[in-house]
């Protein structure tokens, strides 16, 4: 019995070894090229360890220890973190053709898969073709009437609310208003969640990520092999599910009755390939399996990759949205002087236009913009972006060699708060985007990153956010309330940034 257990430790104790020695494999990868890291800690392929620091505060640390171009380690795998402007002007744009792809992160399932997201080379090429002319000005501008309903809507409740207190927590009020204007102007849809904040469409969105355990993320990203074992999904299925059965019905509808609308799913339905029968995903409950014989063409899109691209539109726009709209509604409180810049631009720009809140009227409203960005660099949506090698590649500024499939990560937060090209980072000051700065690169703010792979509906949350703060605006004063904190709080979610609780008092503004 001494002699099998002898054995048996042996045999550990070798497995133990080579898993180490593959763990720790290229922990000299950057220590060779002479590129400052991050020491690699061993301990960070298991799963459920926490850092005690929330992500953003990681990566500034990081960014002043090591420099603006530095090597990290995630388990096993080097990752390059590139923050200096002319580097990340090549890969983002100039060398596009070798990172113009994402980490290889799948869902595992056949509709998240299709997202433009996830979506690699070609595939996503095509797909993105087929869907940025939903976002160009003209589409923009036949949206309006739409997102004025919502937004008429939104300051109706806030009238309302105002006649109890007039103290409101922003999130309650922007996740139902935005999820009213997805719900329009992309799907024709009326969800009455700004007149009923407590229903389905507003419990299952807040349900999508919080319910996902951070192991999951940490699993996805260190060990994706056990992802695919298992068929786990990063993100919460009972709402993917949700969305998936109201767009087929959404569909179903529209296709049977003839119907046809100006929005964006209208355009998905016009770029549906013809040749496909619409069957290339069985759906059952709490499952969905793709029928290998379809196959969708190089013209059109196929019935996943249009279910796909709607999924991806609440997805995307929901969080990042309402997010913005109380960042900025927290600094316009806590910064009475700014905001009365804003409204006096806002009341010239719709004189200017007949007091039509029109398209013409929201673009000469440049110091809106300018505070807008001034929120975003100071909360991107997401702390970093990342791009992946699909070729060796050098980074000749540097003499870095990086090999095939090898992740670049972008340290967007940390860049944004760099006091070089942002001096005073932790100041709210809109005027740093009211003129171009010559001093500063471009490639130093990228709320929502840059080149071809850059937001495809950057432009709809823009005109969404400042349409929305306009009627606020034209409506009341934004002040503190005694509960607002002096500091803007964020919720750790992912990569993603979220801006936390924010209360601020309304003052109905006198009418002229």
């Amino acid at each position: 019995m001494d002699y099998i257990n002898v054995i048996l430790l042996a045999a550990l104790t070798s497995l133990i070894c080579c898993f180490y020695k593959k763990l720790t494999k290229d922990f000299n990868f950057w220590l060779k090229q002479n590129v400052p890291f991050v020491p690699p800690d061993v301990l960070v392929y298991i799963p459920l360890k926490k850092s005690n620091k929330p992500l953003q505060e990681l990566e500034v640390e990081w960014y002043n220890t090591y420099g603006r171009v530095y090597g990290r380690f995630e388990a096993p795998n080097p990752v390059l973190c590139v923050g200096e402007p002319d580097i990340l002007k090549k890969i983002l744009v100039k060398d596009f053709h070798i990172f113009q792809n994402r980490r290889d992160l799948k869902f595992h399932d056949p509709i998240m898969d299709n997202t433009l997201f996830v979506l690699d080379g070609d595939a996503w090429k095509r797909v993105r073709n087929i869907v940025t002319p939903a976002f160009t000005t003209s589409k923009l501008k036949r949206i309006m009437p739409l997102l004025t309903e919502c937004c008429d809507l939104l300051v109706e409740r806030l009238s309302e609310t105002l006649e109890k207190s007039e103290f409101i927590n922003c999130q309650d009020f922007f996740e139902s208003f935005v999820l009213c204007a997805i719900g329009r102007c992309a799907f024709g849809m009326n969800i009455s969640a700004v007149k009923n904040p407590d229903n389905t469409f507003v419990e299952k969105s807040k349900k999508l990520f919080d319910e996902c355990l951070s192991w999951r993320t940490k699993l996805t990203v260190l060990c994706p092999a056990l992802m695919k074992v298992f068929r786990l999904n990063l993100l919460n299925p009972e709402t993917t599910e949700f969305y998936r059965d109201i767009i087929i019905q959404v569909l179903e509808e529209r296709k049977k009755h003839n119907v046809i609308k100006d929005d964006f799913l209208q355009m998905l339905l016009d770029a549906e390939d013809s040749n496909n029968n619409g069957n290339d995903t069985v759906c059952e409950k709490g499952s969905c399996k793709i029928n290998t014989n379809s196959k969708p063409t190089n013209k059109g899109l196929s019935h996943d990759e249009m279910l796909s691209q709607s999924i991806t539109f609440f997805i995307a726009g929901f969080d990042v949205t309402t997010s913005l709209l109380s960042h900025i509604c927290y600094r316009l409180a806590m910064h009475q002087d700014y905001q009365d810049m804003v409204v006096d631009e806002m009341n010239e720009a719709l004189s200017n236009n007949n007091g039509n809140i029109c398209y013409e009227a929201l673009a000469e409203m440049k110091y809106m913009d300018a505070a807008i960005n001034e929120c975003l660099r100071m909360c991107p949506a997401m702390a970093r972006s990342e791009r992946r090698a699909e070729a060796d590649y050098t980074v000749e500024e540097r003499n870095i060699h990086l090999r095939k499939g090898m992740i670049v990560s972008i340290p967007v937060y940390a860049m944004h708060h760099d006091p070089q090209w942002f001096p005073e980072p932790e100041v709210f000051k809109p005027e740093r985007f009211y003129e171009p700065d010559l001093n500063r690169p471009q490639y130093v703010h990228l709320p929502f990153g840059s080149g071809p792979r850059i937001c495809v509906g950057m432009r709809f949350v823009q005109v969404q956010v400042k349409m929305c703060l306009t009627k606020i605006l034209m409506k009341f004063q934004i002040l503190p309330a005694p509960t607002t904190s002096k500091t803007l709080e964020f919720i750790e979610s992912r990569n993603t940034m979220k801006v936390g609780k924010v209360e601020v008092r309304l003052k109905e503004r006198c009418s002229s």
